[in-house]
């Protein structure tokens, strides 16, 4: 499984990250897609694909994490 972390304070032209909500752009087909850190555990596939899941634990400004995997 391939990680790939958002790093809190160098955002990429792709990526977003806002309080528990991270944006990610998915590997596979490039759908843009938001996940928030209180629904779903988490965590989200990407809505059009699926090849891609979309994880946040916490807030950017508190130390949270985000990441993209896929397979």
């Amino acid at each position: 499984m391939n990680r790939l972390d958002l790093n809190p304070n160098h955002l990429a032209h792709h990526e977003d990250w806002e309080g528990e909500h991270a944006a990610f752009t998915c590997p596979g087909c490039g759908k843009v897609f938001i996940v928030c850190g209180s629904l779903h555990e988490g965590q989200r596939p990407c809505p059009n694909c699926g090849e891609s899941t979309g994880h946040v634990q916490g807030k950017r400004q508190d130390g949270g994490k985000a990441w993209l995997e896929r397979p």
